[in-house]
């Protein structure tokens, strides 16, 4: 079976799965609705609706989760977010693949001083707290959606290249990398023809994972103060804007944070499907889940 018709399978197999499939595809369907119809979703000021709670009138949909401390509809809010979360995540696992995939690659097929190297930046970036060296860019270079995927790349390579790495020191002296070198393929086409197919699998359940951390620390950039700026909106930002009004108005935290949990969720949960259609050792184990 090919390795999409898997997927899909284990997607099927699960109900769970097929409801987290549901959500990722309804969030990133309604991403791209302010960029099709930006008249429609732009979010303005509205000051006599300061802190209204969520009305569930159907001719004014803009209220049905309420309005903010300076009258901005929720819902809006919220639709425009959930482009900056899934760019934000993809354009982070995207960046952090392309530096990762290469490094891990050299090192896993040519060992000795090159393996050596990205062993011990690894193991530097490593030593610090996940959250500790992210904050720290940000607070240096400010806001800004090039900080916040720089920010969030400088350690997020470090999983696909681990990957990449331990599989090429595995299968690089197997009986088709030997085949390829006697027919005079040189290290690039060996590594990047015929090794890295081989690590798609996990990579692409690596890659799901990661975009559920991403989307959940640029929402924590945010929400301190640290995120894209003025003129993006983010879910951690409205969460940002909520604090003081919690007691009073909690409705205006309550929808950013179960959006941002259900996207997460939905994510990890999508991850999890992938590694068990992968890995045929976990599909009897999980059937019927």
């Amino acid at each position: 079976m090919k390795f999409g018709g898997l997927v899909w399978r284990s997607i099927r197999s699960r109900r769970s799965s097929l409801l987290s499939f549901a959500v990722f595809v309804f969030w990133s369907f309604i991403a791209f609705l302010p960029s099709v119809f930006p008249n429609q979703f732009e979010v303005d000021v509205h000051l006599p609706l300061t802190r209204l709670p969520p009305s569930f009138h159907l001719s004014v949909p803009s209220g049905w989760m309420g309005y903010d401390a300076v009258g901005s509809s929720i819902l809006l809010q919220i639709v425009n977010g959930a482009s900056v979360s899934l760019v934000v995540g993809s354009a982070t696992v995207l960046v952090s693949m392309a530096i990762g995939v290469p490094l891990g690659a050299v090192a896993g097929y040519f060992g000795g001083w090159v393996d050596l190297l990205v062993g011990r930046v690894m193991d530097i970036l490593l030593a610090f707290p996940p959250l500790v060296l992210p904050l720290a860019i940000a607070v240096f270079f400010g806001g800004g959606f090039s900080t916040v995927v720089f920010a969030l790349c400088v350690g997020g390579w470090i999983g696909s290249a681990k990957i990449v790495r331990s599989q090429f020191r595995t299968l690089k002296n197997s009986d088709f990398v030997m085949a390829a070198k006697a027919a005079g393929a040189s290290p690039a086409r060996v590594m990047f023809r015929h090794l890295l197919p081989n690590v798609a699998s996990p990579l692409l359940v690596h890659a799901t994972f990661s975009m559920a951390g991403a989307i959940l620390a640029e929402a924590g950039l945010s929400f301190l103060g640290l995120g894209l700026g003025d003129g993006h909106i983010s879910w951690g930002g409205l969460l940002n804007d909520a604090r003081s009004y919690l007691i009073e108005s909690p409705h205006m935290a309550i929808f950013p944070a179960l959006s941002i949990l259900s996207l997460v969720l939905a994510l990890n949960d999508l991850g999890e499907s992938f590694r068990i259609a992968l890995d045929p050792r976990q599909s009897d184990l999980t059937q019927g889940d």
